[in-house]
């Protein structure tokens, strides 16, 4: 094999490698900003926010500052939002549950109940997370309805 042959297989493996560690590094970029978000999505979302809204704006640090806390009191004000009314968005997942158990055959209910347990389930797993990195965060409560009635009657309540 000559030099000029030599040096294009260089070439293309050198790309060939370049394109492998760029794909590995990117999904495992995006891996860890998943699971970021989903182990915190209100203050992901906050952040995506403000970066989105202010990023190109050039703040001194003073600013950068002032609008960042601006934005960790809206965080809180949402939480806090979120308790008042949960009550009500659990009442009406209740009530669409009953709805849907309501139309189901006995097979579909059974694997209806399956599905609600394993979404409570992943609910629970990631509220267990959360408090286990923050012990002083407030215990986040699944929404989800799961119950183990029968198909057809009413779910009992939290």
């Amino acid at each position: 094999m000559n030099k000029t042959w030599k040096a294009v297989l260089g070439v293309i493996l050198i790309y060939i490698f370049g394109c492998f560690s760029g794909v590995v590094s990117t999904s495992i970029y995006v891996h860890h900003k998943s699971i970021e978000f989903l182990q915190h999505p209100a203050v992901s979302m906050s952040a995506m926010m403000e970066k989105l809204l202010t990023g190109n704006l050039d703040f001194d640090a003073n600013q950068k500052q002032q609008v960042h806390a601006y934005f960790l009191e809206n965080l809180q004000q949402r939480k806090e939002l979120q308790k008042e009314i949960q009550p009500q968005v659990q009442t009406l997942n209740r009530q669409t549950i009953q709805q849907v158990r309501a139309i189901l055959r006995p097979d579909q209910a059974e694997r209806f109940q399956q599905n609600i347990d394993k979404f409570r389930k992943r609910v629970e797993a990631i509220a267990s997370n959360q408090n286990a990195e923050n012990p002083s965060a407030p215990k986040v409560e699944p929404a989800t309805p799961a119950t183990n009635s029968p198909a057809g009657s009413p779910p009992a309540t939290q």
